[in-house]
């Protein structure tokens, strides 16, 4: 034992004094260039991310630039100090290796993490732009949400279409299989694609707001009613008779559609048949016209018109044209009174309601 130490006393030799400060200006030097380089970096994140953040960028984005943004002086850094440092050690290791398929590599794996990066932050900048704008179309907000997801998941595709060609992966197979797989599901729900692209159309083109009052017909089939709601497959009524019934988006798109809220006033029509002998040409009229001025839900403008429209079996037929203000049509019912108070020998006949009430 004791020879051992003598030994290594015999054969120790203290470090070279220019070596210690040289290990140590180098240690000293690694430390200010990371400190540097960090905080340039930062400071260079906090002013691009502020930047970003007034533009229409997702958040996710935003913070994955400002990441990024502190790569560069890190790499300028780390190349600094491996000058410094002179790793000969580390650089015969490297030499060793297939420089080719390491930097291969290296790009191919940088390139799929962008990717993924970029594609998740543009997806989730192209959902919210898709709400953002389609809310300005008074468009419903689970429509919104839907068609920000299809969008989504489209750019999410593609991104995943784009790293499968960094790696050289044959896109036949994936390919194949979507096109196998789409064809078997459009013919399968033929139907319900049907409805989601007429209800695409309904939602875009708005022939109707949701509140209006509109009559739809299709194969001879009359249906009027309040629209309580458009969906994508869908659109559902509340008849004036009171229930709730859902009409596909298709029969909705090949039928015709009668808006009846979409002007502010309508035409109501009265028959008026009485006797010759209670009929005087200019009086006659001119009395019904009066009566209608003391109505406030009857418009002005047109005026009211009433004109000789038949004469039959000593009978007058007068033909009464007037407009009803939107959402007044209990008024008919007030001036077949009057009209019966004043004419009490005529016999009255609606023949247009001011629409389908």
């Amino acid at each position: 034992m004791y020879t051992l130490l003598l030994d290594r006393l015999l054969y120790f030799r203290p470090p070279d004094t220019a070596d210690v400060t040289n290990m140590a200006l180098n240690i000293v030097f690694s430390i200010l260039a990371s400190l540097i380089a960090l905080g340039l970096g930062l400071l260079l994140r906090r002013w691009l991310v502020r930047r970003l953040q007034r533009t229409v960028l997702d958040n996710w984005l935003v913070q994955t630039l400002g990441v990024l943004i502190i790569l560069p002086p890190l790499v300028l850094a780390a190349i600094a100090i491996v000058s410094v440092w002179n790793l000969n050690l580390l650089f015969s290791t490297v030499n060793q290796l297939d420089i080719k398929d390491i930097r291969s590599f290296s790009i191919n794996f940088t390139e799929t993490a962008l990717l993924i990066v970029f594609g998740i932050g543009i997806a989730r900048t192209v959902r919210k732009l898709t709400v953002r704008g389609l809310g300005e179309n008074r468009i419903d907000i689970n429509i919104r949400t839907l068609i920000a997801r299809i969008f989504y998941f489209i750019v999410l595709i593609i991104a995943a279409f784009w790293i499968l060609t960094v790696w050289q992966v044959q896109l036949t197979v994936p390919v194949a299989a979507i096109g196998v797989l789409t064809v078997a599901t459009a013919v399968a729900i033929q139907d319900i694609l049907k409805d989601l692209v007429a209800g695409f159309y309904i939602l875009l083109e708005r022939p109707f707001y949701i509140g209006d009052q509109i009559s739809i017909t299709n194969n001879a089939n009359l249906y009027t009613g309040k629209v309580e709601d458009v969906q994508l497959r869908a659109t559902k009524l509340r008849l004036i008779s009171g229930e709730e019934v859902t009409i596909p988006n298709s029969l909705v798109f090949g039928g015709v559609v009668t808006n009846n809220s979409f002007y502010g006033e309508r035409r109501a029509v009265i028959a008026i048949k009485l006797p010759q002998e209670d009929f005087v040409r200019e009086e006659t009229p001119n009395q019904i016209l009066q009566v209608l001025k003391d109505f406030e839900a009857i418009t002005p403008k047109p005026e009211p018109v009433a004109l000789v429209s038949g004469y039959a079996n000593q009978q007058i037929i007068l033909t009464l044209r007037f407009w009803v203000a939107n959402g007044q049509h209990a008024i008919i019912s007030d001036v077949v009174y009057i009209l019966h108070t004043l004419l009490p020998g005529a016999e009255l006949t609606v023949l247009e309601s001011a629409g389908n009430i």
